[in-house]
């Protein structure tokens, strides 16, 4: 069985000391330059991907804390790559790194678990890669309690800083409040094991995380975490971002759509145990 990182406090430590700044994996694939490779990539003949190993099933250390990086993104990464006929290289770094290592070019593109948010289209271009949306995750004996958004309200609510489940749950706190209710007491942190942590050790009384995490986190957890389910729609999708206006923008969509067409996105997705409809790259 493979270890997961939202068992054990080790693990999290790990990560933490890994993520925390920038770390290159070696380039992997084809080392020449291909008539396929588009235009615009950092290092000709190399398609750098920024990506914060720490979320699965998207992204991940095979052993939990080193070795190769694996999961649904980084796999659709080296697809992408192969595609083209480049090499793929993996720079590492911190979730709330990813968009400003994009705009600073340490990176082609970011495959990363991000949801295409106004927000982050009005800084970066995005192209679809499957549909996507918030999960409750709580304790098993109170997910029969929490069936809408208000149910929220007045609860200690973790979520990864930065993320648009935590500006989810900030907006709520309006929402709850216009109804005479307390606004959820959102607790944020840096990485997705510390907000499982949370929960496990009592400290939050649910996290929300993406319904693909969600799923993974309830299954390597059984029997002490449990999705609420229907709490949220499924109303967003997973994007592959690229600087706004690049000339590899396009790219990335005609090859994600080339690698849906050919049956290789859902080969991947089969491989992570992801149902391979939620795949949406148009």
């Amino acid at each position: 069985m493979r270890k997961s990182i939202y068992s054990t406090v080790a693990a999290s430590a790990a990560l933490l000391a890994l993520a925390g700044c920038g770390s290159s994996a070696g380039g992997e694939g084809a080392a020449a330059s291909s008539e396929n490779a588009p235009s615009g990539l950092v290092n000709d003949g190399q398609a750098t991907l920024c990506i914060d190993p720490e979320y699965p099933p998207l992204e991940y250390y095979s052993d939990g804390s080193g070795g190769d990086i694996i999961g649904f993104d980084a796999d659709a990464g080296r697809a992408l790559a192969e595609h083209w006929g480049v090499e793929v290289k993996f720079e590492v770094t911190a979730f709330d790194g990813l968009m400003p290592g994009l705009q600073t070019r340490r990176c082609d593109m970011i495959l990363g678990g991000l949801y295409m948010s106004e927000d982050r289209l009005q800084v970066a271009d995005a192209a679809p890669v499957m549909n996507a949306g918030p999960a409750v995750l709580t304790a098993p004996a109170k997910a029969s309690e929490l069936a809408t958004p208000a149910d929220l309200c007045g609860l200690t609510v973790a979520a990864q800083a930065a993320s648009s489940n935590a500006a989810r749950i900030q907006a709520l706190g309006d929402e709850c409040e216009a109804e005479g209710k307390d606004a959820p007491r959102l607790t944020e942190y840096p990485k997705t094991a510390e907000t499982v942590l949370a929960v496990l050790n009592g400290k939050a009384d649910a996290l929300v995380e993406t319904n693909v995490a969600a799923s993974y986190m309830e299954t390597q957890n059984e029997g002490k975490l449990q999705v609420a389910p229907g709490v949220f729609e499924t109303d967003t999708q997973f994007g592959v971002f690229s600087r706004k206006g690049d000339e590899l923008t396009p790219a990335i969509a005609e090859g994600l759509k080339a690698l849906y067409e050919n049956g290789k996105l859902a080969e991947i997705a089969k491989k992570y145990n992801l149902d391979p409809a939620i795949l949406d790259v148009y």
